[in-house]
């Protein structure tokens, strides 16, 4: 067993020397003495951590390995000092840069084995660290999110690392890697499906059309079911196999499909709230409780264009990706699901999670005629004033009439969640 250092400065200097030697001299030797001396390489300082020379299989097992390593020595945070990966990725250089029948290696790409880039998003390229924080951030990916990702050989990158960790509103959805892992991948081989990389159809544009998606589409909310369900007709070739093996097609949204095209959220809302009172009145399975949850969400967000209906807030937050955002606001049941409300859009309220918290306890209600009102106990307790400013505003109404906050459910709430006397 040999303790993990860390390369100092001088040693990922030289470290790349070679690797700029290795374009021009492919039979070039790497420079393994520097692993251990002092002037290129020192201990690492998270703990004493212990590994071994051997071989891996694919990046899924390097990860689960060196996450097991550093854990058994009490590491249990990220591990991510600074020149450890550099180190690593010399000691497994036969790994990671193998020989072959010519006895030649491979040009030694140095993103591949330097964190050089200072762009976070393409440090994952790294052919060890990339696996290892993928691991970590999905605890080992045991509902498959992580099969197509970590399949590889440690030496690989595919465009699978390519086109879904470098688009953080995918990477940030559970639902979107679990959904391509269950399209692209063999469930039985465990190796991707024939055609994966296809242009019309493939992983490509599966990652095209859902980074493309309206900002309302909370990808990061949506379960696995309901990103199948999204994907338009052009993706049936796959979805047919995934049914098959997967059992994750679910027919009763066939018209989610055609979603996919719209760009606005005026047009997803009306489309979508138009599906959700079609499979409301219909019995479901759970799956399908669960897609419809997504869509209402949605629906509701996308209804009152991502905006607070009674503060007016809409907080944004870039995830780092060119079109990927995170909002605020969230989907309120003005009766709760679990007091006979629907996932209706004319059931729901686009709030700020403050408000949201308040709304469902009764703090805020709202009366037939759009306007506002707070509970006694905002105006008795001081440390409830905030909420003060909303008495008696109007509800900023949604942008389609049909959308607007149903009577009879705004009456159940005044009454049974709020403290008003009366309703009109």
């Amino acid at each position: 067993m040999t303790h993990l250092r860390c390369l100092t400065l001088d040693g990922i200097g030289r470290f790349k020397q070679y690797l700029d030697q290795l374009r021009r001299e492919r039979r070039s030797s790497p420079p393994l003495e520097i692993l251990a001396d002092p002037s290129y390489s020192r201990p690492c300082s998270l703990g004493e951590v212990t590994i071994e020379p051997r071989s891996f299989a694919s990046r899924r097992e390097f990860a689960a390995y060196i996450d097991e390593r550093l854990q058994q020595a009490g590491i249990l945070e990220d591990a991510d000092e600074l020149g450890m990966w550099e180190w690593l990725s010399l000691f497994y250089f036969d790994e990671v840069c193998p020989v072959n029948r010519k006895g030649e290696r491979t040009s030694g790409v140095s993103g591949r084995h330097l964190l050089e880039d200072a762009d976070a998003r393409r440090r994952h390229r790294h052919l060890l660290r990339g696996p290892y924080m993928l691991w970590r951030r999905f605890d080992g990916g045991t509902n498959g999110e992580l099969d197509l990702l970590l399949s590889d050989a440690l030496p690989v990158h595919s465009i699978a690392a390519t086109h879904l960790v470098e688009r953080q509103r995918l990477m940030s959805s559970q639902g979107v890697l679990t959904a391509a892992s269950h399209l692209y991948m063999h469930p039985s081989s465990g190796k991707r499906r024939r055609g994966y990389s296809h242009e019309s159809n493939g992983l490509r544009a599966f990652c095209r059309f859902l980074n493309n998606l309206p900002d309302c589409f909370d990808l990061a909310s949506l379960s696995t079911d309901t990103i199948m369900a999204l994907l338009p007709e052009t993706f049936s070739t796959w979805l047919g196999s995934a049914e098959k093996q997967q059992d994750t097609h679910i027919e009763s949204f066939q018209r989610l499909r055609e979603v996919g095209a719209l760009h606005d959220n005026r047009s997803v809302a009306r489309d979508l709230g138009e599906l959700l009172t079609e499979v409301n009145a219909r019995e479901m399975t759970e799956r399908e409780i669960t897609v419809r949850s997504g869509i209402f969400r949605t629906a509701v967000v996308a209804a009152y264009d991502s905006q607070c209906a009674i503060s007016g807030l809409g907080i944004r937050h870039a995830d780092g990706s060119d079109t990927g955002f995170h909002f605020e606001v969230e989907a309120a049941h003005i009766i709760p699901v679990s007091r006979g409300g629907a996932d209706l859009v004319q059931n729901g309220l686009a709030l700020n999670r403050t408000i949201h918290w308040a709304f469902d306890r009764g703090m805020i209600w709202i009366d037939g005629n759009l306007r506002i009102h707070l509970s006694r106990e905002v105006s008795t307790d001081s440390r409830n004033h905030w909420l003060q400013q909303f008495q008696d505003d109007h509800l900023k109404a949604p942008a389609l009439e049909q959308h607007l906050p149903s009577r009879e459910a705004l009456r159940w709430h005044a009454l049974n969640i709020g403290d008003a006397d009366e309703f009109s």
